[in-house]
């Protein structure tokens, strides 16, 4: 693969470990584990306040050439089974599971939300089904013609400011994350061609520092420790999303150019399988380290359940593979005839 391609699976590796790590520090936290209220405030804030932000951007960046190469009917398509089926599968999977346990879970699932993943999705997969809206959104702007991309973005600027808070069907969400998909459509070009400059360290750490040291003077000094979307802050969100996407894309190119850490470029390539998975896998193994081993400490549920739930998923897909049975994660072609 060439650099461009693997910066953006860098960055899809350093994106999922932020949302596994978001979401078990928060599940940690709110489950009982005696995790420091200040460090818990101040890093769900800072990192709630771009994770997702650079996952929308990532996925806008090849959206253009895809929906080029293929058309608009097989686009949506393929975005069905790519996204729409592992939606329904895991939801199903996962609330059953919820279900099951449900006095042992903080939210307590029941049967009607069981049916309900069709149009309200639950907890993590709001993201999945928000994304999908983009996509079929793109389609239709693409009606626009060479107008499209600019009005999409327009369009999504009004929704990120003025984001309605409906939570079916991931309305807020898509509203509040559009304009960032948008965003990827529109400064695909500089980049995608951005890995042609050869970055010093200096250059790929310094936005990372700035970006963890503006989240801690700005939740430490000027606003309550909160998570920023669709909330009362949208500028303070739109700075810690554009600093956190730079940041990530500079460190992401400046490691795909040294072929450095390619544990988070594989971790990149499997990121949709970490996300549907992650909760299940991550939850699980808190329960073992409290119920079966007895451990109580932070930091211990926190690396272990990180890196069990980044490293569950790839092996589940590993045997998936092996067992030759690829409706796990995706829906292969036979089902849908894409290109």
């Amino acid at each position: 693969m060439n650099t461009r391609a693997n910066w953006v699976d860098y960055g899809k590796g350093i994106g999922i470990v932020l949302v596994v790590y978001a979401h078990l520090l928060s599940s940690a936290y709110h489950g009982g584990v005696q995790i420091p209220e200040r460090f818990f405030n101040l890093s769900d804030s800072i990192v709630y306040g771009f994770h997702m932000p650079l996952f929308f951007f990532l996925s806008g960046l090849f959206v253009e050439s895809s929906f080029r190469k293929r058309g608009a009917k097989d686009y949506l398509l393929d975005k069905f089974a790519r996204i729409a089926y592992p939606y329904m599968i895991w939801s199903v999977l996962q609330v059953g599971v919820e279900v099951l346990f449900s006095n042992q879970t903080q939210r307590g699932a029941t049967i009607s939300d069981l049916f309900a993943v069709l149009y309200r999705p639950w907890g993590q997969f709001w993201f999945l089904y928000a994304l999908l809206l983009m996509h079929v959104a793109y389609a239709v702007f693409s009606l626009f013609g060479k107008y499209s991309t600019l009005l999409m973005f327009a369009a999504a600027a009004s929704l990120f400011f003025y984001s309605p808070t409906i939570s079916l069907m991931a309305i807020f969400g898509f509203c509040a994350h559009f304009v960032f998909f948008a965003g990827g459509v529109l400064f695909k070009n500089q980049f995608l061609q951005a890995d042609k400059y050869n970055i010093p360290l200096w250059v790929a750490i310094l936005p990372l520092v700035v970006l963890i040291g503006s989240g801690y003077f700005i939740f430490e000094n000027l606003i309550a420790p909160a998570r920023l979307a669709g909330g009362a802050h949208p500028f303070y969100f739109l700075y810690l999303s554009i600093l956190g996407i730079a940041a990530c894309s500079v460190l992401s190119q400046y490691l795909a150019k040294r072929n450095a850490a390619r544990f988070l470029q594989t971790l990149g390539r499997y990121s949709l399988q970490i996300y549907l998975v992650h909760m299940l896998a991550g939850v699980g193994i808190r329960m073992i380290l409290l119920r079966v081993f007895g451990v109580q400490h932070w930091v211990v549920h926190i690396v272990v359940g990180v890196t069990f739930a980044l490293a569950a998923p790839i092996i589940l897909q590993k045997i998936s593979d092996r067992l030759n049975f690829p409706y796990l994660f995706e829906l292969r072609s036979g089902f849908f005839k894409t290109k």
